[in-house]
C-alpha cells in the first residue's frame, strides 16, 4: 500500500454509480496488476507452497476455533501480497537484532508519510498448528510476512514459531487514500493466502481508533514458543487443551457454584482489572455490585471464586499448579480460565487437564479472552476495572474503548475514572507505590527494582525526589506481600529469567524476573550516552552509523558529497 498499488482501485470506486473510466496511468496499474498474479500463480505450481510445504491438513490443526468477522468483503478491492518462493529466501530481507533477547527479529519501518487526520485499526489473533510447521515454512513465513509489510501500512508485533503465530498488528489510514479498516482485513487475507490454518484463525477487529493507537516499526519475532511457559509438548499437549467457551457462555458459567475462575495473566494485569463481580453477585442479571465489601458474601450469593495464581510471568504458572494449596483450592471444582486474548489459556489449560484432568469438574477457557468478552458485554458484565493489551491502548475501560495511551502531560490532571457507568470499579490494588493515592495506569516504564515487573507510579512521583533516590527501594505489592528485600541487578538469573538462588545474606529473592523495559529500549538509550560524546575524527568520520556526536553541518555536507 506504501507504494499505491491499490490507489487506482479505490478511485474507481464511485458511491452509487458503479466505476467511473479509467485513465491511462490507471490501466497501466492494472495491467501490473495481472502481471504479478500470474507470476505468483506460476512460482506456487513451481515450489508448491500452499497445501506441500505448509504441510498438514487444516482439520488437525490446534487453535482458536471460532466464528471470525467475515474478513471476505471489504470496501476496496483486494490485491493479494505475492508469496516468495523458497529459493528467493537467500535474497530476502535480512534479520536485525532486535537487542540482545531477540538478536534474529526482524523489523520493517514505514515508509508511507504519516496522515494529520487518520484512523487505526488493529487486529488481534493467535494459532496455533499440529503437526508442527517444518523449519522451512516458519522461514518463509518470516519472508513472507516482511513482504507484506513493506507494501501495506502495517505496524506490530508478530511471534512465529513452529507450533504457530500470535500477533498484535495495526493499520491506520493511508496517505494515498486506503482506509485502515481496508489494509487490516486484507493483510488478514494474505494470511489466508499463505495458508487454509489461518481459516480457523479468531480474528479480533478493533476499528475506529485515534491516530497514535498505530504502530510506527512492524516486527516479527523468530520463537520457539508463542507463550514461554518453559514446558515440553508431551507435559502440556494442545489436544488435551480446555473446553473453548463463547463470551455468553463464559458469563453464564462464571454465575455457578462450585466453580473457580483462575486469571491466567501477571499479577501486575490482575490488579487493575479481572473477573470477580460474580462472587457478589445475587439476583442482578448484570452481575452486580461492585462494592468489594460484599466480597464475604460470596459463598452465599454463589458464583465463581476468583482466583490469582499471582505470577510475575508465565513460567510460574507450573509451580503455582504444583503447590498443595492450589490442588485443594481446584480439586472437585469446574475450572475456568482466562486471559486477554485466549492465547495464554491453550498451554496453561492443557497442563492442567494433563496434570488434574481426573480431578477436576471440567477444565474450560475463555474463547477470544477478555477482548471478546467486553465487545459482548459493553458494560462490563462480571468485569471490574480495565483490562490491561500490549498495544498503544495501554488499558481498556468499559467507558473507555479508546484506552488510555498517551502521555500523561497531554491530559489535566489524570485521575483514575469514577463517572457513574464505571463507579466502583476501582480496585485496592489501583494506587501509586510510592504516596498510596489512586493511580491506574502503568507509565514511564516503572518497574519494581526486586523483580522488574511494571508499577503503578502517579505523574507527581515519576518527577518527586523519592523516584530518583537510588536508596529508595521501589517494590511491586507482590514483593512487598513476600516480603522480597533483594535488587533484581544483585541476583543470579537462568536466561530464562529464574532465580539460580532463592534467597542471599541480604534477604529474601524474588522466584523470578520479568524482562521489562529492556532489551531493544537498553540499546537504544546506549546510543543515546554516545551522542552525547563528540567523535573523535569529527568531521572527518566518514562512518554513516557512527553513534558519537559529529559537528553540526560540516560532517553532514561531507557525506552528501560522498554520496554524489
Amino acid at each position: 500500500e506504501t507504494g499505491g498499488n491499490e490507489g487506482s482501485l479505490s478511485d474507481a470506486r464511485v458511491e452509487g454509480r458503479g466505476r467511473k473510466r479509467l485513465t491511462r496511468k490507471e490501466h497501466k496499474k492494472r495491467k501490473k496488476q495481472r502481471k504479478a498474479q500470474n507470476k505468483q500463480q506460476a512460482q506456487q505450481e513451481e515450489d508448491g507452497v500452499q497445501g506441500s510445504s505448509a504441510t498438514t491438513d487444516s482439520k488437525n490443526s490446534t487453535g482458536n476455533v471460532a466464528e471470525s468477522e467475515d474478513i471476505g468483503e471489504t470496501a476496496v478491492e483486494y490485491v493479494p501480497t505475492e508469496i516468495p518462493s523458497l529459493k528467493e529466501l537467500e535474497k530476502a530481507h535480512g534479520a536485525k537484532p532486535l537487542g540482545k533477547w531477540f538478536p534474529n527479529a526482524v523489523i520493517i519501518k514505514s515508509k508511507d508519510p504519516p496522515v494529520a487526520t487518520s484512523k487505526v485499526s488493529l487486529v488481534l489473533f493467535y494459532q496455533y498448528v499440529d503437526p508442527l510447521w517444518p523449519e522451512s515454512v516458519t522461514q518463509q513465513l518470516m519472508a513472507y510476512l516482511c513482504q507484506i509489510a513493506q507494501t501495506r501500512v502495517l505496524g506490530g508485533r508478530i511471534r512465529v514459531a513452529r507450533e504457530g503465530v500470535n500477533a498484535t498488528i495495526s493499520s491506520r489510514d493511508s496517505s494515498s487514500g486506503i482506509s485502515a479498516v481496508n489494509t487490516i482485513r486484507h493483510f488478514t487475507q494474505d494470511l489466508l493466502q499463505f495458508h487454509d490454518v489461518f481459516k480457523k484463525t479468531d480474528f479480533k477487529f478493533i476499528d475506529d481508533l485515534s491516530g497514535d493507537r498505530h504502530f510506527k516499526d512492524f516486527k516479527v519475532f523468530p520463537v520457539k514458543e508463542l507463550v514461554y511457559y518453559g514446558l515440553d509438548g508431551d507435559k502440556a499437549p494442545l489436544h488435551k487443551g480446555g473446553t473453548h467457551l463463547s463470551a455468553q457462555d463464559f458469563h453464564k458459567k462464571l454465575a455457578d457454584k462450585d466453580t473457580v475462575v483462575v486469571d491466567v495473566r501477571n499479577h501486575y494485569e490482575a490488579a487493575i482489572g479481572r473477573f470477580d463481580g460474580q462472587t457478589v453477585a445475587s439476583t442482578e442479571e448484570k452481575g452486580g455490585t461492585k462494592n468489594k465489601d460484599d466480597a464475604p458474601n460470596a459463598a452465599a450469593n454463589g458464583g465463581a471464586t476468583y482466583v490469582d495464581p499471582k505470577m510475575r510471568k508465565s513460567t510460574d504458572f507450573a509451580n503455582w499448579l504444583n503447590k498443595s494449596e492450589t490442588k485443594k483450592q481446584l480439586e472437585g471444582k469446574q475450572v475456568l480460565l482466562y486471559c486477554t486474548g485466549g492465547v495464554r489459556c491453550e498451554r496453561a489449560s492443557a497442563y492442567l487437564n494433563n496434570n488434574m484432568g481426573e480431578q477436576v469438574a471440567g477444565v474450560y477457557q475463555l474463547q477470544g479472552g477478555i477482548e471478546r468478552y467486553l465487545q459482548a458485554y459493553p458494560d462490563g458484565g462480571y468485569w471490574r476495572g480495565k483490562n490491561f493489551v500490549f498495544d498503544k491502548r495501554e488499558a481498556i475501560g468499559i467507558d473507555n474503548p479508546d484506552g488510555d495511551g498517551g502521555v500523561v502531560g497531554n491530559k489535566k490532571k489524570h485521575k483514575p475514572s469514577k463517572d457513574k457507568k464505571s463507579e466502583g470499579e476501582f480496585l485496592p490494588e489501583m494506587k501509586c507505590c510510592i504516596c498510596q493515592k489512586p493511580w491506574d495506569r502503568y507509565i514511564g516504564k516503572k518497574k519494581c527494582l526486586t523483580c522488574g515487573v511494571p508499577v503503578l507510579m502517579c505523574d507527581a512521583c515519576m518527577s518527586s525526589k523519592a523516584n530518583k533516590d537510588d536508596q529508595n527501594l521501589i517494590r511491586c505489592p507482590l514483593c512487598i506481600e513476600e516480603d522480597v528485600t533483594v535488587r533484581a541487578n544483585e541476583v543470579d538469573w537462568t536466561n530464562n529469567g529464574v532465580a539460580v538462588c532463592k534467597s542471599s545474606e541480604k534477604g529474601k529473592v524474588a522466584p523470578s524476573v520479568l524482562k521489562w523495559g529492556g532489551g531493544h529500549a537498553s540499546q537504544k538509550k546506549e546510543r543515546r550516552r554516545f551522542k552525547r560524546k563528540l567523535c573523535k575524527f569529527g568531521a572527518d568520520c566518514n562512518r554513516p552509523d557512527c553513534f558519537f556526536a559529529h559537528p553540526k553541518g560540516e560532517r553532514e555536507g561531507f557525506l552528501a558529497g560522498e554520496n554524489d
